[in-house]
């Protein structure tokens, strides 16, 4: 019986496992392969790599870690942002913490100090604190923004963004129209009016 049970009942010929698969067979297909694996590395990689660097470098508090040229031109392949300072704090936090400020501009230093206003408009006189709400003058809230990164960049929070540049930024601003006409050149060809200021120093803030 024993015997009977290790043939096969209809040629008598012993039964055999069957074969186990090979490593070819069971290993997992690849995720991409021939022309498609060329297409995402021709295509996909670059693109991927911007948005990576951009959003996902380990302990960055901020979205965009770039100088204003950089970011409008859109040349994310430099590898500054990898070693770059980038962890900038809001109009709010600066708002709620007047101690943290910088001795070389006060929450009570007025504006006229540090940037470029003409003498008489709603900003001269101002104290940088007060710009810190909402103004009907600054329309955009570019001036809000702007003290705020420039405390930034005085704490080292932002070393792709120094003082002298948020200074300049908000000086083109304001020498070529101000609130609700001025605007910034980031790069030849280029012009951010209000809203693009802040949209863009809103991303290098937490």
């Amino acid at each position: 019986m024993a015997n009977q049970d290790q043939h096969d009942g209809a040629t008598g010929s012993p039964q055999l496992p069957p074969a186990a698969p090979s490593a070819a067979e069971t290993a997992a297909p690849p995720a991409f392969a021939g022309a498609a694996r060329r297409r995402f590395a021709t295509k996909g990689a670059a693109t991927l790599g911007a948005i990576l660097t951009v959003k996902s470098q380990p302990g960055m508090a901020c979205d965009i870690c770039y100088s204003p040229s950089g970011f409008a031109s859109g040349n994310l392949n430099s590898h500054t942002p990898q070693s770059a300072a980038c962890s900038g704090l809001s109009p709010g936090y600066w708002k709620m913490h007047p101690e943290s400020w910088h001795n070389g501009c006060l929450s009570t230093t007025k504006f006229q100090k540090k940037f470029t206003v003409s003498t008489g408009c709603q900003f001269f006189g101002t104290e940088m604190m007060t710009l810190l709400d909402h103004q009907e003058y600054d329309q955009d809230n570019v001036a809000m923004h702007i003290i705020a990164a420039y405390q930034n960049a005085l704490a080292g929070k932002t070393s792709f963004l120094p003082p002298s540049k948020v200074q300049a930024i908000w000086n083109e601003y304001w020498t070529t129209g101000g609130s609700g006409r001025g605007y910034y050149t980031p790069m030849a060809g280029k012009k951010w009016y209000g809203a693009d200021i802040t949209a863009y120093l809103r991303g290098t803030m937490d």
